[in-house]
């Protein structure tokens, strides 16, 4: 496998900023598991946009973990869509679900490979936030949970990708030192 040239490492890890930056957005939204404000649109698109970018870069070994996020974020994307298209808005917040479990597949292998804590960590913060948002979208209004889980996963990204930007360029899997 090929390194990455800089130019395209700066672009797979701007990927962790847009993933970032959504969850930001999600954070800032009053009510982040229905998209009638622009800051939910915008957390949505954001990391889902975030994670399409990752995951087409994302450089493993192994095809299949590459193929799953890819995979897992078209799915969810979907799901958002056709949530939107046809009403049944309970599809949203799963759909994003699905965009996790690529995040959460990118994030698994840079705390694979680079020692990342806040990639493990990020795996299960992403899953108590879908089901989260999904509670809070059932209820039908703004929930408490939903802002602390947001907030423990923004605090997480933003370390992540900190410490991602601090990182040399891509030297193989484990072959780097914080």
């Amino acid at each position: 496998m090929k390194p990455h040239r800089r130019p395209v490492e700066i672009v797979y890890r701007s990927g962790y900023v847009l993933q970032t930056l959504g969850v930001l957005a999600l954070f800032l939204a009053y009510d982040s598991a229905r998209l009638d404000s622009i800051l939910s649109v915008a957390g949505y698109f954001l990391i889902a946009a975030g994670v399409l970018i990752s995951g087409w870069l994302l450089q493993v070994y192994m095809r299949e973990v590459r193929i799953i996020v890819l995979v897992a974020a078209v799915a969810g994307i979907a799901l958002q869509i056709t949530g939107v298209v046809t009403g049944a808005t309970h599809l949203v917040p799963l759909g994003l679900g699905f965009v996790f479990v690529g995040s959460c597949g990118l994030v698994g292998k840079e705390a694979y490979c680079f020692r990342f804590k806040e990639g493990w960590w990020l795996m299960p913060v992403l899953a108590v936030l879908t089901l989260a948002l999904y509670i809070q979208h059932t209820v039908g209004h703004p929930t408490l949970a939903v802002q602390i889980v947001s907030a423990i996963a923004l605090a997480l990204f933003a370390s992540f990708t900190i410490r991602k930007f601090k990182m040399p360029y891509y030297g193989g899997c484990g072959s780097e030192k914080e």
